[in-house]
Order: structure tokens, then C-alpha cells, then sequence
């Protein structure tokens, strides 16, 4: 890309990005999760929320009980007015196109298993075309839609009906973290880039650390969800279970996707056996490393990472206050609540 090209990409993102500079003050900081946590009644929860940019949404301590609608209105609609702005929605669709999935995945339940869809997500997609997708109708819809429902399609006649509901979530993750890749593509930041290649390789490979130590059938796990990616492909390696008896060969394989291998904890814990009592820390300790990874952008002035940097930082931001809010509505114990927290962006 030449250099004039590189000041009029930056150019273009010169309004978000003094928009997201804005925005990003009024992100919460890790003294004020400590706060949080230390309310000892819902009255003093909600007092701490009035200092916030939440306060027009937490005026009662009965709005507590509704934490998980008023916080997804507040999220959402930074979202999207941010996506709005952007010259380029596929950094905004990366956080988006996870409710697709999620909706996908009961939608084809639906229609496989006779379950309920129940609540949609807000996503990229409208709901009401996916009925067109299954029925085969041509619709302006990411090809991880169609391509979802075409290779589960193709093996609903092979597939037992217990095992639907477990294929189809296969299938449409395979689906999706092939498709992360074609996103990067669009993308020409390379912090970006080396972010979503990670959280491709976290996400992957946990779901095939889960089948090796659960002794799954990987014949199933190769057929159903790697489908799509090719012999020499990273989830290929680790799914054989051959690169996990030499360090050096993992760390490697990590070198390829962007992770920095040096760093012992991080290591320790993918390597490490993966059970229903450890599996919340694999999450908290990935996250975190992501976080991490993008949080230097914000010091960039302006351009895609700007704005990227800014929606990790919101999206961690609404998982740690569902947490809190939820464990002090639940009465759950701040100890719990405390090994789950990740890092604030600020």
C-alpha cells in the first residue's frame, strides 16, 4: 500500500476515532470493580453505578434485576453508533457476528430438533432471513450462514438425532473460526490482525483440548469441525495430539498465530489438562492476554486500531459488570466473582 493510500485509510477514520477518545474515558477502571465488589447491599451497588455513564439506566435498585437488558441497550447502542461512523464495519461485525452464531446455532436446532428459538440476539443478520437461507433462497448473507446449513444438511442423514444438537454446534464453530480468517483479510492492521488470529488459535484450540482430555471421538471432531480447514492447518496439528508432547513444537505452533510463547503462565495453562473446575480460568487468563495484546493502541491517535482497541475494551467491559451485578443480585460470593474478572481496558 503506498503512502498516500495510508493517509487516506487514516483519514477516514479520523471522526470515530475522536469519537472513540471520548467514549474511552468513560470506560471503568479496575478500582472501580473493587468498589463494586465491596457493596455490601444492592442500595450500595446501585449508589456506585451513579457516578457512572450508567446512572440514567441504574436509578432503583429494582433496575438491578433487569441488569442484563439495561446493560446490553447500553453496550448495543455504543455499537452500533460506533459501526455507524466506521468507514469499514468489519472490525464492528467481529463482536456482532458472535450473536450470528449464537442465533444460527438455535435457529438450526429449531428446524433439525423441534426445539424453540426463544431470543434472538442483536447481530449483523436479520432473523427473518433465515428461513430463506434453509430454504435454499438467495439472501445477502455472510457465507458462514450458508455454508453452515449446507454442510449440516449434507450430514443430517448420517448423524444420529441425539448427536444433532452437539454436530451443529461443531459444524457452525468450524464454520466460524474458518471465517475469522476471511476477516482478517479486510483488515490492514497488522495489530489487529495478529488479535484475531490469537483469539482464532484460543478459541479453536480449546474445544480440541476438550475433546482429547474427554477422550472424544476425534474421527467426529475432524469431520464435523475442521471440515474446512486444510492438512497443514494449526487445529489439524493439535487435534492429532502430536505437537503437544514436545514444548518446543507447541511453542511453535503459538508462534504461528501470533502468541508470544514466553510467557510461562500462559503456556503452563494450555498445556495443562482441561477439566469442568479449571475450564473458567483457560477463559479468564485468554481474555486477559487478548486485552493486552490491543491495549497499546490506545495510544494511537486515530485509525482502525483506535477503534478496535476501544470495543475490546467495551465488550470486557459489559462481561465484568454482568458478572458483578449478577453475582451481587445472586448473592454469589466476591471470591467467585474475583477469579473471573478479567482486566479493564483502562
Amino acid at each position: 500500500m503506498s503512502d498516500m493510500e495510508n493517509r487516506v485509510r487514516h483519514y477516514d477514520w479520523c471522526y470515530v476515532s475522536g469519537r472513540v477518545n471520548v467514549l474511552e474515558f468513560n470506560l471503568l477502571n479496575a478500582t472501580f470493580y473493587e468498589r463494586l465488589l465491596s457493596s455490601d447491599d444492592l442500595g450500595n451497588v446501585v449508589a456506585n453505578l451513579s457516578n457512572t455513564p450508567l446512572k440514567d439506566y441504574f436509578t432503583h435498585v429494582k433496575h438491578l434485576y433487569e441488569y442484563e437488558t439495561l446493560l446490553d441497550e447500553n453496550y448495543y447502542s455504543r455499537l452500533y453508533e460506533i459501526r455507524s461512523l466506521s468507514p469499514d464495519s468489519a472490525i464492528c461485525d467481529f463482536f456482532l457476528i458472535r450473536n450470528d452464531i449464537f442465533n444460527l446455532k438455535k435457529f438450526v436446532k429449531s428446524k433439525a430438533c423441534g426445539t424453540s428459538v426463544g431470543k434472538y440476539f442483536r447481530g449483523t443478520i436479520d432473523k427473518n432471513k433465515y428461513d430463506n437461507a434453509w430454504n435454499g433462497k438467495m439472501t445477502s448473507l455472510p457465507e458462514l450462514v450458508n455454508e453452515s446449513i449446507s454442510l449440516f444438511k449434507r450430514s443430517m442423514a448420517t448423524v444420529k438425532k441425539e448427536e444433532l444438537p452437539f454436530i451443529i454446534d461443531l459444524i457452525i464453530d468450524g464454520v466460524y473460526l474458518k471465517y475469522i480468517e476471511s476477516i482478517c483479510k479486510r483488515i490492514e492492521v497488522e495489530i489487529v490482525k495478529r488479535y484475531m488470529m490469537a483469539y482464532q488459535f484460543f478459541k479453536g484450540f480449546e474445544a480440541i483440548r476438550r475433546a482429547v482430555v474427554l477422550r472424544f471421538d476425534m474421527d467426529i471432531l475432524n469431520k464435523y469441525y475442521l471440515e474446512r480447514f486444510d492438512q497443514k492447518h494449526v487445529f489439524r496439528k493439535l487435534a492429532k495430539n502430536t505437537a503437544w508432547t514436545s514444548d518446543k513444537t507447541f511453542r511453535e505452533i503459538m508462534a504461528e498465530t501470533h502468541c508470544d510463547a514466553s510467557l510461562p503462565d500462559l503456556v503452563q495453562m494450555l498445556l495443562s489438562d482441561l477439566s469442568q473446575n479449571i475450564s473458567f480460568r483457560y477463559e479468564v487468563l485468554t481474555d486477559d492476554y487478548l486485552l493486552d495484546m490491543i491495549r497499546p493502541v490506545k495510544y494511537t491517535p486515530f485509525g482502525t486500531e483506535r477503534v478496535f482497541g476501544y470495543l475490546c475494551g467495551l465488550t470486557t467491559e459489559v462481561f465484568n459488570l454482568k458478572l458483578v451485578l449478577g453475582g451481587k443480585v445472586h448473592k454469589i460470593g466476591n471470591n467467585l466473582l474475583k477469579e473471573r474478572l478479567r482486566k479493564a481496558y483502562v
